[in-house]
């Protein structure tokens, strides 16, 4: 499977883009429009710690190819019936979850160099004052970075490269979590196995949050929209529609106190959420949602929602692109 994949992304992709392989995957396509996401860029390979980033190189390959060959529109739609779009391209538009401090040091000046709308999902959770500035899925990275292959007791359940005996996996655990169970949980990984030192060691671009000063700074590009990733990163669907309530109505309010601009867009954490958080979410005032894969068939002709697409790290350029052409036919609209 290896030497396949090897072979894969060293001869047969790199042949297909040649021969045009792309555009012609998307031409067969019934959407017209993709929304693609990412979550951080950094100057160096950061897969060692987590798949999350890809490399400023392989972004501004990129950015570049999207340019060429899409027309690219800001997130909230607005653009669709004021601007003139090139009836012979398909549309896209991109967006970052989470709110890392390389969005601002590594991605915004790649994305104003090429003129490129992004919307940005931010964990308003950075806009906290915080002894540590990272989320909880980079302290669960740092768990199985240090520890790897080694056995760990979490909850009173044995685990191994974050596996327990039944298989399961300690993130899914975790995201299952009520608030408060979540938060001990989190409390005892972290001091019990040191994580803050040890991650605090690491290149600070792999796991760093902006602070409130750097979002001020990231949302005053003309380039940039900022949108709602919750306050916490709590998966809405999987929690209380209360503690669900409480995180759209503190994420919302703080980001618009902070940046002086109406936050009406809102990614899901982990893509989760349910009807009753997509009513809700409405009634506070997010106009647009996205999401990372429908809860529902029915979800498609909802238009309050909509999914999105993600862009690997751990794979080469022609890969990223050709799965991203072809992502318009499961995940366009």
């Amino acid at each position: 499977m290896k030497l396949l994949k090897k072979i894969n992304r060293s001869i047969v992709f790199p042949t297909m883009m040649g021969f045009k392989a792309d555009k012609i995957i998307r031409s067969f396509a019934p959407n017209n429009t993709l929304n693609i996401m990412y979550h951080g860029v950094v100057k160096n390979d950061s897969c060692y710690f987590s798949p999350r980033h890809i490399t400023e190189t392989q972004f501004e390959k990129q950015l570049i190819y999207l340019k060429n060959n899409f027309n690219i529109i800001r997130l909230n739609q607005s653009e669709l019936n004021t601007s003139i779009i090139d009836p012979s391209k398909k549309t896209i538009t991109i967006s970052f979850d989470d709110g890392f401090k390389n969005n601002l040091d590594c991605a915004l000046p790649l994305i104003e160099k090429h003129k490129i709308p992004v919307t940005f999902f931010i964990s308003s959770i950075c806009i906290e004052e915080m002894e540590h500035r990272f989320l909880w899925s980079e302290l669960i990275a740092g768990l199985n970075y240090f520890y790897k292959n080694q056995v760990i007791v979490v909850g009173g359940i044995e685990y191994k490269n974050l596996v327990d005996s039944e298989n399961k996996n300690l993130t899914d655990r975790i995201k299952k979590l009520k608030p408060t169970e979540r938060d001990q949980l989190l409390a005892e990984i972290e001091n019990k196995y040191d994580l803050v030192s040890k991650i605090q060691n690491l290149p600070s671009e792999v796991w760093k949050l902006l602070t409130k000063q750097e979002l001020i700074q990231l949302a005053k590009s003309p380039m940039v929209d900022i949108g709602s990733h919750g306050h916490l990163h709590y998966n809405l669907g999987d929690i209380s529609i209360e503690d669900a309530k409480i995180e759209l109505e503190v994420s919302k309010k703080k980001l618009e106190e902070t940046i002086g601009k109406e936050i009406n867009m809102i990614a899901y954490p982990d893509g989760s959420y349910s009807e009753e958080v997509k009513d809700l979410a409405e009634k506070i005032g997010y106009k647009f949602q996205l999401a990372v894969n429908y809860l529902s068939d029915k979800d498609k002709s909802d238009p309050r929602i909509q999914n999105r697409h993600g862009v690997a790290s751990t794979t080469t350029f022609e890969s990223n692109m050709l799965i991203l052409n072809l992502a318009f036919r499961k995940k366009g609209i």
